[in-house]
């Protein structure tokens, strides 16, 4: 006969670790969407509720921990926001969580924490559906499956000690439900029909926006979105040439003297036809949030699939709105320097402020010479890139007359600087420019095939006017490619990074925008390659039915193998406890310490005890023995346990 192991675990213990284990996942899971003071106050809390278990000793009564929960509450609704809603209520509902912990805990404070837990978990998927709350989501089910079972068995008697096996076997036996859960959600979450108009849509919380471009820029304002490493778009396309990597956003077109802005532009009832020569490259965009309307794509843009998005005669693209939410769109845009244009507002393209000092005035006029327009272009864009300028974002010159002081005092500055005095300069000159406002460069995900923008990525760049020729890009920013995120392939961190990028952007491609149009073209693509009366299917619909067959007959196995398993588990471990339970009744109750014989050679009276050993004989027998507990070995313990 095989000895009962004796290092056994109380299974209050057990029931404690997981619900301690629920409670820190749950906060690790909203952490970074709450005020970092209900994030102290929690781990506060949460660090003193610890303690007190150790003690084993609550020292704050229910009635306060109660109280103080409902003013949480009532400061909750007092501060609460409608553009904020949910965080706050995340907020409220992770200190009540908090506080749970400090109560000496029973059933129904277990249920509680748990119910908490879930609500908590609701709160993130508002907040945010990217990939980690899919990691969190498995994670807490997984122990809350767990948990539940274990707290089951706590509920028939909190007293009841496990032996080692037998705790593997309920936690191995306890995580069959949600393994075969989650693959039917993923099958659900294909097949259950979307709506355009989701009903709780209103709690989302709207993203965070980024700093972006305005319509009006001050010199030295750009430098503080450049210091910024957070992303602002990915572009799904294939690799081109670092180069012509300029991605088009705004044009200004004023100058005050310190600072450009966008003057007022006709909006084009359709896309007027773009003239350049080029290959077309077609990109897909995910474009963060950020404080203004302007749609980025490649220069230049010949158009954008966008519902609500308009062109603007300067070849820019806006929406009605400022960006709140991440949009998904479509360009295609012809790569080139130049693209063509007949007619233009010259006095606007040639506008100065008042105030343009002669020594600008003279530095031009010793740059340029005759009526060849070109030729100026390049003297005074070789001024700016023979070595005496240097690209800067330190100690800028943010003074009433910053364009003097770069080109005669500090002689450095970033894009803003460089686009800024030559721009002026060509207008002295007599040629219609202007500024662009986008990004430059990118990283290149080669495992993702998409290119990585950062905000730090932003830049101006020149568009001067010349006849017959039309707008010409020029970019007068004497910087290395290094400053736009360029040539860095073997920076490990970035690596690193890139391979998390891209399992966040394929989360987002294929989950977060899986929506009723991807559904239709799905059911498209199968009922398109369908063909009557003869339903040919090609290889891939083929391969995808016997895939969707095998996996729903994996499916319901495992179903009635968990459905199984649970009714023999639990069939044992009834028999168990009502093993004990009768055995109470004559004062008789298992210690913590004891093993099942241990327990029965204890029992004073003779006949109780043989009978009792009768029990534990075939029980182990049956248990040790790997055998499962049938209908007719249940009915012979029935029988035993009633002559006791």
């Amino acid at each position: 006969m095989k000895a009962i192991d004796l290092k056994a675990i109380k299974i209050v213990h057990i029931l404690k670790f997981f619900t301690y284990m629920v409670g820190f996942i749950s906060f690790l899971s909203i952490a970074k969407y709450v005020n970092p003071l209900f994030s102290l106050a929690f781990l506060l809390i949460f660090s003193a509720s610890l303690y007190f278990e150790y003690k084993n000793r609550f020292y704050i009564p229910r009635w306060i921990v109660n109280i103080f929960s409902l003013f949480v509450v009532g400061f909750t609704l007092y501060r609460i926001k409608a553009d904020e809603f949910v965080a706050q209520l995340v907020e409220a509902l992770l200190f009540i969580f908090a506080v749970k912990f400090l109560e000496e805990k029973k059933t129904r404070d277990y249920m509680q924490i748990y119910t908490l837990s879930l609500f908590l978990l609701a709160g993130l998927g508002l907040m945010s559906l990217d990939i980690a709350f899919s990691v969190y989501l498995i994670i807490t089910v997984m122990i809350l499956s767990t948990s539940f079972v274990i707290l089951t068995f706590y509920s028939q008697d909190p007293d009841m000690v496990l032996n080692h096996k037998i705790i593997l076997k309920i936690l191995v036996k306890s995580l069959y439900i949600p393994c075969a859960a989650i693959p039917l959600t993923a099958v659900m979450f294909i097949i259950l029909p979307r709506t355009q108009y989701p009903i709780f849509d209103f709690l989302n919380r709207p993203d965070k926006a980024k700093t972006g471009f305005t319509e009006r820029v001050r010199l030295g304002a750009i430098a503080n979105i450049q210091e910024d490493a957070s992303i602002i778009m990915r572009v799904h396309m294939d690799r081109i040439n670092d180069e012509v990597l300029y991605w088009r956003g705004i044009v200004l077109d004023y100058f005050d003297g310190t600072s450009w802005k966008s003057s007022k532009k006709q909006y084009l009832i359709q896309n007027k036809p773009l003239i350049a020569q080029g290959n077309a490259v077609k990109q897909v965009i995910y474009l963060e949030p950020y404080e203004n309307r302007y749609i980025f794509a490649l220069d230049k843009p010949a158009f954008i699939t966008l519902k609500g998005i308009k062109c603007l005669e300067d070849l820019t693209y806006v929406m009605p709105t400022s960006i709140e939410k991440r949009v998904r769109y479509e360009a295609v845009s012809i790569i080139s320097d130049v693209f063509f244009e007949r007619d233009i507002d010259k006095e606007t393209y040639l506008q100065l402020p008042e105030n343009i000092s002669e020594e600008i005035k003279n530095l031009t006029k010793s740059l340029v010479r005759g009526h060849d327009t070109l030729k100026n272009i390049y003297a005074v864009y070789n001024f700016f890139n023979n070595g005496s300028f240097k690209y800067s974002l330190k100690n800028l010159p943010v003074t009433k007359s910053p364009i003097d002081d770069f080109l005669f005092k500090t002689r450095y500055g970033n894009c803003e600087y460089f686009a800024s005095a030559f721009a002026v300069m060509l207008r002295l000159a007599g040629i219609p420019s202007r500024l662009v406002g986008g990004y430059r460069g990118g990283y290149y995900n080669d495992m993702g095939k998409y290119y990585l923008v950062p905000q730090k990525n932003a830049h101006v760049w020149v568009e001067a006017f010349i006849e017959n020729k039309g707008w010409m890009r020029f970019d007068p920013t004497p910087a290395y490619y290094e400053t736009f995120g360029l040539g860095r392939k073997k920076d490990i961190m970035l690596q690193i990074r890139l391979i998390m990028d891209t399992i966040n952007f394929y989360w987002n491609v294929f989950v977060i925008n899986y929506n009723l149009d991807r559904q239709l073209s799905i059911v498209f693509a199968i009922t398109k390659n369908i063909k009557r009366p003869q339903l040919k299917f090609n290889a891939k619909i083929l391969w995808f039915i016997k895939f969707a067959i095998v996996f729903i007959c994996i499916v319901f196995f495992a179903f009635l193998t968990v459905k199984k398993i649970l009714k023999t588990q639990n069939r044992e471990m009834y028999l168990l406890l009502q093993f004990y339970k009768r055995l109470s009744k004559y004062g008789y109750t298992k210690r913590p310490s004891q093993g099942l014989e241990e327990f029965v050679f204890s029992i004073k009276d003779d006949k109780i005890r043989i009978k009792a050993w009768e029990f534990v004989r075939q029980f182990e027998e049956i248990y040790y023995s790997d055998k499962r507990l049938d209908k007719l070995g249940a009915k012979k313990l029935k029988e035993v346990l009633r002559e006791i």
